[in-house]
Order: C-alpha cells, then structure tokens, then sequence
C-alpha cells in the first residue's frame, strides 16, 4: 500500500512550509502526495457575478504557480485537485484514505494574531489520519 499524504495549498507562506514538509514525509516513506486547494462560491451574491468556470480557472492556476514555486522537479509522485467547497471539509474528505494530512498553521488570512486558522483546527479535529500543523519558524508565541 501507497503511503499517501494530502497537503493544503493556498498560496501563503504557510502553505509553501506544509507543501515541503509534506513532500520530504512523502518521499521518506516513499509515497506520494496530493496538494489540495479549496474554493467556495460566497455566500451571498448577485447572480451571476461569481463564474464557476473562472473560479476554477483562478484556483487551478493559484495551484499550480504554488506547486511549482516550492518543487518543480518532485522527488515523488505529486498531483494536484481543486476542489470546490468548503476548505476544511474538502481536506478532510481528501484525507479519508490517506495516511497523513499536512496544512499550514494559518493560511491567508489576515488575522495575523491567530496561533492557529480555522482551516487548520478543523482539519486537526475532524480528519481521520494524523494531521500535522506547519508553523513557519519566524511565527513567534505571545509573550
């Protein structure tokens, strides 16, 4: 059996830490990985001002950009889904059958204040494998 691990990626510095951690853990098992990015339509908005197709296009290229940045050249077998939905349901669906799930601590939002992101607390406490949370080693503990 393939040792498998699901990644988040969503373009933040976070995720480029959780997408190297998740490759190196991949390939010292000699698995493979997937890398995930989420889209959710808003909640509330005026009919047809949000494109699916054009949203799909956006994340699938956020995605690949991400991807490549941080491992052009993957020393495993790495895929890449764009997933439409909630963030943290969509990892954690993704993880059903994995052996791992790696997010990043906080993802792009701009509460810089928090330890950790909605994201990754829900995917800690609803996915079914181990998951790790990747911090950056500039992030700091209030004192």
């Amino acid at each position: 059996m393939t040792y498998r691990v699901v990644v988040g990626v969503d373009g933040s510095v976070h995720a480029q830490a959780a997408l190297r951690f998740a490759l190196a853990e991949a390939e010292a098992h000699h698995g493979e990985v997937t890398a995930i990015f989420a889209w959710q339509m808003p909640f509330m908005s005026i009919p047809g001002a949000f494109d699916r197709e054009e949203m799909q296009k956006a994340g699938t290229e956020l995605l690949t950009e991400s991807v490549s940045a941080v491992a052009p050249s993957p020393r495993v077998p790495l895929r890449t889904l764009v997933a439409e939905g909630d963030p943290a349901e969509s990892l954690i669906t993704a993880s059903n059958d994995a052996n791992l799930l790696v997010v990043g601590v906080r993802g792009r939002s701009t509460f810089r204040g928090l330890l950790v992101g909605a994201v990754s607390l829900r995917c800690s406490a609803g996915a079914s494998c181990p998951v790790v949370l990747v911090k950056l080693p500039s992030d700091t503990q209030p004192g």
